[in-house]
């Protein structure tokens, strides 16, 4: 295959048509997995073998839509979200509910979306210390996932654990506090060099009286500055919803913007700015609606090319939960088969891995890419993938179950790895590889790779339970490779 022109080399109108599959480059499970590990956090064979039948703009159109029951589950979540974050302590409850909200939420991109807005506006329960105001804002980052950028950012404004997180309260006339008004400028909207201090100082005091009470946003009008403010050029008695407005008519928010969700969804291979430029068009003339700049990009010549494919890092929900949903099978319920995932099981492996749901680090978020990947946080992959795929990863403490899943024993058929040897009436060691490069890497892994987990499965020629047993140690072993990493 041809080396593909460089970014600055390509048609910046072009690249962004939609793409048509071809006969040399045909819509296949390849591409329909990596459709999946972007709008979503990976998908199961079943999915798959689906999204290959209705080809691409029929399966985009459905992850943007979510399942035909998605928009009545939304009550429920929320109910069960409430009474998580009201019985929470330290989050834990809160982060098995979005877990679960991910993986069996009916909308894998509204939560995909909600993801990338909490790590954009990121605020942490650790100072923030009330899962209830987190809960509310994990609510709002649903609410508005995929619709207008305006409406969110003055939903955000008021927002009670943003007002907590960077210290509202405390901005008064007398002494106007800046941390809203600077992150709204250089995190939230604009970026570094699209504003100067004296636009962040100014700012500050149309935030002046944006207090919170505990629960929610509360104007102090005895600690606002009544005065005229100049901000980005505009001059006058400015209030903080006015502030937002002037932001958001600046070329600027467009871009940085776009750039930011073009980092997200398709490569972190930062592209000129020539070929993002049409995007930027399009998303303020859309009045900055989230949906159709996702739709454009993930339904694109660009998306579907060598630039995109394995071009990004995955967070460690993405490789988590990309894991399970490849390795769990959902049978009925009246299947003896069927097996419910235990949710909270997996938030011990994501802090250790590095991302700790309702906790970024900072108000910068998690900075992702490269930095997912250290000493410690790729053993706990290893770790990760090692339990999933022996199914001890699932083992509740003993005091909350009769029983706990010893790696002696083959797990249930609905967490086996192993099972894709039936589905797939895999007999010889080459098709037990590749059923489960399949089922694990669609899109295929070095050559040399293969080999070598061939020359593994056919060592000693192993039959009946040691084969399965082998099986399970192949699938961990190919969620150790490097291609397992990338989105």
């Amino acid at each position: 295959m041809a080396a593909p022109l460089p970014l600055d080399k390509l048609d910046p109108v072009e690249v962004w048509k939609p793409w048509v599959p071809t006969a040399a480059n045909p819509w296949d499970r390849k591409w329909a997995a990596h459709l999946y590990r972007r709008a979503a956090f990976g998908t199961s064979a079943a999915d798959l073998d689906r999204a290959v039948k209705d080809g691409p703009v029929k399966t985009l159109d459905q992850l943007l839509a979510g399942q035909s029951n998605a928009a009545e589950m939304v009550p429920t979540l929320t109910d069960v979200g409430k009474v998580a974050a009201a019985r929470d302590g330290d989050g834990t409850q809160l982060r098995g509910w979005w877990l679960y909200c991910m993986l069996q939420g009916g909308h894998p991109l509204r939560e995909k979306m909600a993801l990338f807005w909490h790590n954009h506006f990121a605020t942490s329960l650790v100072k923030v210390r009330d899962p209830n105001l987190m809960f509310r804002q994990n609510c709002l980052f649903r609410t508005h996932a995929l619709g207008h950028f305006g409406p969110l950012l003055h939903a955000v404004t008021r927002d009670g654990a943003m007002l907590v997180w960077l210290d509202s309260n405390s901005n008064v006339k007398a002494k106007p506090n800046e941390n809203y008004a600077r992150e709204l400028m250089e995190l939230f909207s604009l970026g570094v060099g699209n504003y100067t201090e004296k636009d962040v100082r100014e700012a500050a005091r149309a935030f002046t009286g944006w207090h919170t009470n505990g629960t929610g946003f509360e104007f102090n009008e005895a600690q606002y500055d009544f005065g005229d403010k100049t901000v980005l050029g505009k001059t006058g008695p400015w209030r903080g919803d006015d502030i937002v407005k002037i932001v958001l008519e600046q070329p600027a928010a467009a871009r940085f913007l776009v750039r930011k969700l073009y980092t997200f969804f398709v490569s972190e291979i930062s592209p000129p700015q020539a070929l993002l430029e049409p995007l930027c068009e399009s998303f303020r003339k859309s009045d900055y609606e989230v949906a159709a700049l996702v739709k454009t990009m993930l339904s694109s010549r660009h998306f579907y090319s060598e630039h995109a494919f394995r071009k990004r890092i995955k967070s460690p929900v993405e490789y988590a939960l990309g894991a399970v949903l490849a390795t769990y099978r959902r049978f009925d319920e009246d299947d003896p088969h069927y097996k419910v995932i235990a949710h909270q099981s997996l938030i011990k492996w994501l802090n250790g891995m590095g991302q700790s749901l309702f906790a970024p680090p900072n108000v910068k978020g998690w900075p992702g890419g490269r930095t997912w990947l250290n000493t410690a946080t790729v053993l706990e992959r290893n770790n990760f993938a090692a339990e999933l795929t022996s199914g001890t990863v699932w083992a509740p403490p003993p005091e909350m179950s009769l029983f706990v899943v010893s790696s002696d024993l083959p797990p249930p058929k609905a967490l086996d790895p192993a099972r894709a040897l039936e589905d797939a009436h895999a007999t010889t060691s080459e098709a037990i590889v590749d059923a489960l490069i399949d089922a694990y890497m669609p899109g295929g892994v070095r050559s040399e790779a293969r080999e070598k987990l061939v020359a593994f499965v056919d060592e000693d020629k192993p039959t009946g339970l040691p084969l399965a047993h082998r099986a399970r140690e192949a699938a961990h072993a190919i969620l150790t490779m490097p291609e397992a990493q990338l989105a």
